[in-house]
């Protein structure tokens, strides 16, 4: 079994760092040092992340009066970064990858410190007084800080190979295959992740997720849900106010509220037995599909509102396999004004030319015509 999760482990490193790599190659370098200089988008992008996400968790821990395995379960969930999933929401549908890139980058590296902090405040603050054997202290012991620092080392691992990459081999060529090749590790990644969850179960491992979501109360699941959905509109409404860019506000809500549930998973596993652990478990498995059917959906509608990269005329299948990340080194929709004060440049060049041609002309004419006098 310790072989079987070591090469687990082994398999979905490999598959993230190829995901993050081939989506952090898709990036044109100079968009990529332009948003790394992005300090608004991306502080709203950290705030949103360890500040918000995290309060509104524990707000629903106390408003819907979770139980503690459920609540102390949440809370770890809306503490922890979304990671290299985010960046993939993003390349798939055509929203900031740059600015994706940066705030994982940053957060990545942030979450080391923000993570354990979150986790001790809120669920001291939720359960520490209820429940003294789940507070602050028990959670961080329960969690496995040396398998996330792995994680969090792919991760930026990957990020500055695929940055290397980008800027190493800076073609049309090289950028699509990076994205075909990080879409490709994405979707094996998820399929691998989910036959890994529905592995074990009754026979006294850990619970499927038909077993975890199964004898709930109805207010549990509203529970879960909200923080994604609060999420989605405070992420979206913010950057709109400080005025950044549709794609960089499309990005920053996917930042914000795509959460890494196998920190957890992991969690939960080292917190819980039996009925507590069924209970606990349902909170990733149910947040996992609530933020992936929630964030496809966003990401469709605001398309469609032209708030991506991709033209909203064009075929849903398009936009998906094609990225526009690679044209903004050419046709950058920012740029409009400079294309048109060049536009408007070569307009006055072909005037005078024509100007100086018919000057021209007319002091010919006029030197033919006195010859012909004087003749």
């Amino acid at each position: 079994m310790a072989s079987q999760s070591i090469g687990a482990q082994v398999a979905i490193n490999i598959f993230l760092f190829l995901l993050v790599m081939g989506m952090a190659s898709t990036v044109d370098i100079k968009i990529m040092r332009q948003q790394l200089r992005n300090y608004k988008a991306i502080s709203i992008g950290l705030f949103c992340q360890f500040f918000l996400m995290p309060f509104f968790g524990y707000l629903v821990t106390i408003a819907f009066n979770l139980p503690v395995p459920v609540g102390v379960t949440l809370i770890i969930v809306v503490s922890s970064p979304g990671g290299s999933y985010s960046n993939w929401w993003c390349a798939l549908f055509n929203a900031d990858l740059g600015l994706s890139v940066s705030m994982t980058t940053a957060s990545t590296i942030l979450s080391l410190g923000f993570l354990p902090m979150n986790l001790f405040i809120y669920t001291y603050a939720a359960y520490n007084s209820k429940d003294s054997e789940v507070g602050g202290e028990s959670v961080i012991k329960s969690i496995n800080f040396g398998v996330i620092f792995i994680s969090i080392a792919v991760v930026i691992g990957a990020i500055a190979t695929g940055v290397f990459c980008s800027y190493k081999f800076d073609t049309p060529r090289w950028h699509k295959i990076a994205y075909i090749g990080g879409n490709v590790s994405g979707i094996a990644l998820i399929i691998f992740s989910t036959v890994l969850s529905f592995k074990g179960g009754s026979d006294g491992s850990e619970p499927t997720p038909q077993e975890t979501i199964t004898a709930t109360r109805p207010a549990d699941y509203v529970a879960i849900a909200l923080p994604c959905l609060l999420g989605l509109v405070v992420a979206t409404i913010l950057p709109t106010l400080l005025k950044l860019s549709k794609p960089e506000r499309l990005t920053t809500a996917v930042e914000c509220c795509y959460q890494n549930t196998g920190i957890a998973t992991s969690a939960a596993l080292s917190l819980f037995s039996g009925s507590d652990l069924q209970l606990a478990m349902r909170v990733p498995t149910i947040y996992g599909f609530v933020e992936a059917i929630s964030i496809a959906v966003y990401l469709l509608i605001f398309w469609k509102l032209g708030w991506s990269k991709a033209p909203k005329e064009e075929k849903i299948c398009t936009i998906i396999v094609k990225t526009y990340e690679v044209q903004d080194h050419n046709e950058d929709p920012d740029k409009d004004d400079e294309g048109e004060d060049e536009v408007g440049s070569n307009i006055e060049n072909n005037d005078e030319e024509l100007a100086a041609e018919s000057t021209g002309s007319n002091v010919e004419l006029s030197a033919q015509k006195a010859s012909t006098d004087a003749s």
